[in-house]
């Protein structure tokens, strides 16, 4: 039995959500109400950067401003769940990044959460809601060769590379 059109179109929606071709691009596909948080709880509730709830404009504005410290290399995904019945996708992943003046890459392996809206007309499905479970340890090796690199983040930065490598702390 092939896949139906509402499985094809949040299939769509995530990979679209996973890679991006800009930040347009995602606003796109996201609803105007939706938001973006981070995960896990306990890093979370212990990081500023990581604390609140992004309506889609501070959302694209993080992606420009994490773009001003890192490249992209290659992106890969390593799994990838629809749940058409309840509405969301899970995708594992990895993007290779490296922070500008760096040699070095670093795998930022992390889980996207997705939901999405109850539209009835499956052309009008959107993103409602983005939750990022990022590599701590990945965030905070990226924040460490910026900071040698390039050097302090802006105060109000947001997101892994806010994070600091335990020796640094």
């Amino acid at each position: 039995m092939p896949p139906s059109p509402l499985y094809l179109k949040l299939l769509s929606l995530t990979k679209a959500h996973a890679f991006p071709k800009d930040a347009s691009q995602i606003l796109s596909i996201r609803s105007p109400d939706a938001h973006h948080a981070w995960g896990h709880n306990f890093l979370v509730a212990r990081n500023r950067g990581l604390q609140d709830y992004m309506d889609n404009d501070v959302f694209a504005t993080h992606m420009k401003r994490s773009g001003l410290y890192l490249d992209s290399s290659d992106a890969k995904t390593h799994d990838l769940v629809v749940d058409e019945h309840e509405r969301k996708s899970t995708i594992r992943m990895s993007y290779f990044l490296t922070p500008k003046g760096s040699n070095e890459t670093v795998e930022h392996d992390l889980i996207w959460m997705l939901k999405f809206t109850d539209d009835e007309e499956v052309e009008k499905v959107l993103i409602k809601e983005s939750v990022e479970f990022i590599d701590a340890a990945a965030g905070a090796r990226m924040g460490k060769l910026i900071r040698e690199h390039v050097g302090e983040l802006e105060v109000d930065m947001t997101g892994s590379i806010v994070l600091k490598e335990a020796l640094e702390a």
